[in-house]
């Protein structure tokens, strides 16, 4: 996949501040909202840099925040990106531990045995969980003690329900992101990806995202890096977005940490695991994701031959659209085929 080369300088983007009667609303609407739930920002425009391409002041953080209160209140209403109130845990017969942010993502032959687990209410935080531990790692002959794990802290903003951070793309642009652990890759608005030069291929590889205003494909992009406070990941599958302007930060990029998100502290503390090392995440993806990808695709399938069998002959034209509707699904199971390939992913995985 086509990645931008880095520019001369930096560029740093924020959204355009919404008005008072636009902030009420959004307010009053999501005051009560579980998040990922609610509706969506609108309106957002790029800003220069500050001057000497110094980072962003707090001060344009606290702007940022009020101004992007509607954005938070529900950024994740994509389908694809439902919030996790439950985190399903399952052990599978070679004994590791496997977790899903959805009933549906766990293999049929486990589900009796996968357990929710639910954040505990009433703890002020969006989401606290840790991501599952792999084996460790075999120690070489002669090595003393492993050098101990860093772990980062990072300040969050308050935006609504939601908590806003900058993120730093392909050491290039930085922009506000909201967390969303229940968003499956990272999803960066469209405004973001044409700074960074992505999401520009017509064959590219697709998702498909329920909407209020109905079903959207969004091309999906590889990342050189993601970096929030220092916790750099490189290689992180992303989707561009035209129908949100601020960005959410999902599973492929927090799959590489045990993370905990503490809104009343206002704080998100990453410390780095080995899943990458030990084989449990290939290509920023766990097997349930893996497996959730190919299953919709081939689903989506599926529905069209139903369908099909339902039209009479005569109706050449409709079944020519279906005809035509399947070879592009066929071909974006080709291209998912392929980007599973390149990221090493097991044939079990793609059932």
């Amino acid at each position: 996949m086509w990645q931008a080369r880095p520019p001369a300088t930096p560029r740093r983007v924020r959204p355009k501040a919404l008005s008072s009667r636009g902030l009420g609303s959004a307010s009053r609407k999501g005051a009560d909202c579980p998040r990922g739930r609610q509706g969506r920002g609108r309106t957002s425009r790029f800003l220069p840099e500050s001057p000497g391409g110094e980072p962003m002041t707090h001060a344009p953080m606290r702007r940022a925040a009020r101004s992007l209160l509607a954005l938070a209140l529900g950024a994740a209403s994509l389908l694809p990106l439902r919030a996790a109130a439950d985190i399903y845990r399952w052990v599978d017969s070679e004994g590791r531990l496997h977790v899903a942010q959805h009933l549906d993502e766990v293999p049929p032959e486990y589900r009796a045995q996968a357990t929710p687990k639910q954040s505990e209410p009433g703890r002020g935080s969006v989401q606290t969980f840790s991501a599952p531990a792999a084996p460790p790692a075999s120690q070489a002959p002669g090595d003393g003690q492993s050098a101990p794990t860093r772990i980062y802290r990072i300040p969050v903003q308050r935006a609504g329900t939601g908590m806003l951070v900058e993120v730093r793309l392909n050491d290039r642009v930085t922009a506000p992101f909201l967390i969303d652990t229940g968003a499956s890759d990272v999803l960066v608005p469209k405004q973001v990806a044409d700074e960074l030069g992505l999401g520009r291929d017509p064959n590219a590889r697709t998702m498909r995202y329920a909407t209020a205003n109905g079903h959207v494909d969004q091309p999906i992009v590889m990342l050189d890096a993601v970096d929030l406070g220092g916790a750099r990941v490189e290689n992180v599958p992303a989707s561009v977005s035209a129908q949100i302007e601020v960005g959410l930060l999902g599973l492929s990029y927090f799959n590489h940490f045990t993370y905990n998100v503490d809104a009343a502290a206002g704080v998100v503390t990453l410390i780095p695991n080995n899943l990458v090392e030990s084989g449990a995440i290939r290509g920023g993806r766990s097997e349930a994701q893996w497996r959730a990808e190919f299953q919709n695709v081939r689903m989506r399938i599926a529905a069209i031959d139903a369908h099909r069998e339902t039209i009479p002959p005569n109706h050449s034209r409709e079944l020519q659209r279906l005809d035509d509707d399947k070879a592009k699904l066929e071909k974006q199971l080709d291209l998912l085929e392929t980007e599973a390939d390149a990221a090493r992913v097991p044939l079990a995985w793609r059932d």
